[in-house]
């Protein structure tokens, strides 16, 4: 009789327990799913906006200087192998920096007819340690806020056209592609896929 309820306490033990391991397994993916949707939407939770870590898998390495490094005129900052890991890294950040640039240009389209002379070439984007500020030649988000601009003025088109929007898009990937192999990624398409689909989510698949 004793070693039946034994046998029967420890089955409960371990039934208890299992259940309670799933339970903590199912918290922390839902943590880690929500996290993620944030991160995607470039948010964070309101009791982590206090104050956001630099993403240490860039080795401490943003703005200009990351840039430099990226495209091999600054050599002195990081190591050929962090490069390459940051490298594995920069595409989802760089896509975040893309299309707050490109919206830049539709925000001042749809506010005024002029453009500003003076802008910012680095934004800050959340990853999911952190953040990191991404900078861009001046040229470059000279030429990202004019496509934004061209894309508002499709918009606003009483019937857009499917041809002008075309243009854009094609315009939009190529310029990306140009970027991304200066930065020496290897996948400049599906960066500039992503670019796309924030601006025409019918693209999306």
């Amino acid at each position: 009789m004793l070693s039946v309820l034994l046998t029967f306490t420890v089955t409960i033990g371990i039934i208890l327990t299992s259940l309670l391991l799933y339970v903590l397994g199912k918290l922390s993916w839902l943590e880690s799913a929500t996290n993620s949707l944030l991160q995607k939407m470039d948010m964070v939770p309101v009791d982590s906006q206090a104050e956001i870590q630099e993403d240490p898998y860039f080795y401490g390495v943003g703005g200009r200087n990351l840039w430099d490094s990226l495209t091999g005129e600054e050599t002195e900052l990081v190591t050929p192998l962090e490069i390459d890991e940051i490298r594995a890294r920069y595409g989802i950040a760089l896509t975040k920096a893309l299309i707050k640039f490109i919206q830049d240009g539709i925000d001042e389209k749809v506010s005024s007819e002029t453009a500003q002379e003076g802008f910012e070439t680095e934004k800050k984007v959340l990853t999911s340690r952190g953040q990191v500020r991404i900078w861009l030649p001046y040229e470059a988000v000279q030429s990202l806020r004019a496509m934004g601009a061209q894309l508002a003025t499709i918009r606003a088109s009483a019937e857009p056209k499917p041809k002008n929007q075309t243009k854009t898009r094609k315009a939009i990937t190529s310029f990306v592609c140009e970027l991304c192999e200066s930065a020496g990624l290897r996948r400049g398409e599906d960066v500039a896929a992503d670019v796309i689909r924030a601006f025409f989510p019918e693209t999306a698949t």
